[in-house]
């Protein structure tokens, strides 16, 4: 009742809502909140979610809500709702060191560990496209691309030998979707119901198993060298693994485990998207090519040389804002009654977003939006004083891929320094088209 002062957009209950879309349906949710969008420019709606209502805020609250109300907004609050992390990772909301280390020690340490992701890359690829002679192969790009990703991504977080172990990384793979799948039925339950459900529905101890019976051994060698020599000793591995360890915030193999499964889950980027487009779009291959040909060839495969490679750059950002990682973006929990600049009323525990896939798809915003343009921030930057501005990393109102605000996505450096050099090795080394009966996903 407290919410009937905001406009319902689809269907006007829960239940209703469930029956239709049962809650899992993608297109429905965005055909809902695309008409929104178009029908309450200039105010806010509601879809149904589920088990509550999801209040869809006007850009024009955008900064006011991400920065000036962080402190009535519960970012981890929303997140917990709706993974619940503790049923599915292991994890307490007040237990999230990781994040810190994630924005200061593996940010620094990029261009120190450069050489091993784009190594990791090469090797990656050498082995799962395998093409040694001048001939066309099809792949499954999402499989593909998954893999390589996945093992670029934990060469910096475990470090070989086990970045490429198989099993380690069918784990990580695979765990995306299982926790998805299992935080949508946990989230049909009252709270006080949750921890009975999850042990039935949810396969946190096998995995956890699973984890430790891989990283297990690699936790405990390491271990045995900090009782033995302390903070440092040859060859100390300088890896996320590694950082936590350093941080004593936790030192049992299954803690340890179900962190780094965690990262894991926040930190493969799917490249399938961005390969699709590639493959649409041959001519802009030749461009890009020209590109990353002149900076490495004057700066050699580097941290600082992928920082040069504004059309690689902008063709991943333009990506994101065609695609989307996800039709709602900075989702947060109002912790307190909030009342918003234009006079809306919103009660404690109402779970906003904005509708960023319709945002990003404004002609206010962005001119032909429904066009992919590989190079719009290329030339944006190239045009405009604020350049930095255009970067894929960028936080801004006009794109939300990575937040907004103090809860910005803490890993979107490193998430652009493997995406960025995928992009890079493949219009080197590869011509990309689609298969004969490819369907675009």
């Amino acid at each position: 009742n407290k919410l009937d002062h905001i406009p319902v957009v689809g269907h006007s209950s829960l239940l209703a809502s469930y029956w239709f879309t049962k809650g899992l349906e993608v297109d429905h949710t965005e055909r809902f909140v695309q008409e929104g969008y178009d029908k309450y420019k200039s105010g806010i709606f509601r879809v149904a979610n589920l088990t509550h209502w999801v209040v869809c805020l006007h850009r024009s609250h955008l900064e006011h809500v991400a920065r000036a109300l962080e402190d009535h907004l519960s970012f981890i609050e929303a997140a917990d709702n709706s993974l619940k992390l503790e049923h599915t990772f292991g994890l307490k909301n007040s237990d999230m060191y990781h994040v810190s280390i994630i924005q200061s020690t593996l940010t620094r340490n990029l261009s120190v560990l450069y050489a091993g992701v784009r190594d990791e890359i090469v090797a990656a690829c050498n082995e799962y496209l395998d093409l040694k002679h001048n001939e066309w192969k099809t792949i499954s790009a999402v499989q593909a691309t998954l893999k390589i990703a996945s093992r670029a991504s934990n060469r910096m977080f475990v470090g070989l030998p086990l970045c490429r172990d198989p099993d380690w990384l069918d784990l990580n793979m695979n765990l995306p979707r299982a926790v998805v799948d299992e935080a949508r039925i946990l989230r049909l339950f009252p709270s006080f119901m949750v921890p009975l459900v999850a042990k039935l529905v949810t396969n946190l101890s096998e995995r956890t198993s699973r984890g430790v019976a891989l990283l297990g051994p690699v936790i405990k060698e390491r271990l045995q060298h900090m009782e033995a020599e302390g903070t440092d000793w040859n060859n100390k591995p300088n890896d996320f693994l590694q950082w936590c360890m350093d941080s004593k915030q936790e030192t049992s193999l299954t803690s340890l485990t179900r962190r780094i499964i965690s990262i894991n889950f926040a930190g493969i980027h799917t490249f399938s998207q961005a390969l699709f487009h590639l493959a649409e779009n041959p001519r802009h291959a030749q461009a890009l090519r020209d590109e990353v040909e002149v900076v490495v060839s004057k700066y050699g495969w580097t941290k600082e040389g992928l920082s040069k490679m504004r059309k690689v750059d902008s063709f991943l950002k333009e990506t994101q804002r065609f695609e989307g990682l996800s039709i709602l973006g900075v989702s947060r929990k109002a912790m307190s009654d909030i009342t918003l600049a234009d006079g809306t009323f919103i009660p404690q525990g109402t779970f906003l977003a904005f509708p960023a896939h319709a945002m990003h798809h404004d002609d206010a915003v962005y001119e032909n939006p429904n066009v992919f343009k590989p190079f719009r921030f290329a030339d944006m930057r190239n045009k405009e004083f604020e350049r930095s501005r255009h970067q894929m990393v960028a936080v801004t109102p006009d794109l939300l891929s990575f937040g907004l605000g103090k809860h910005t996505c803490p890993g979107r450096f490193f998430a652009a320094t493997v995406l960025k050099t995928m992009l890079a090795h493949i219009v080197m080394s590869y011509d990309v088209k689609l298969g004969n009966d490819e369907s675009r996903p």
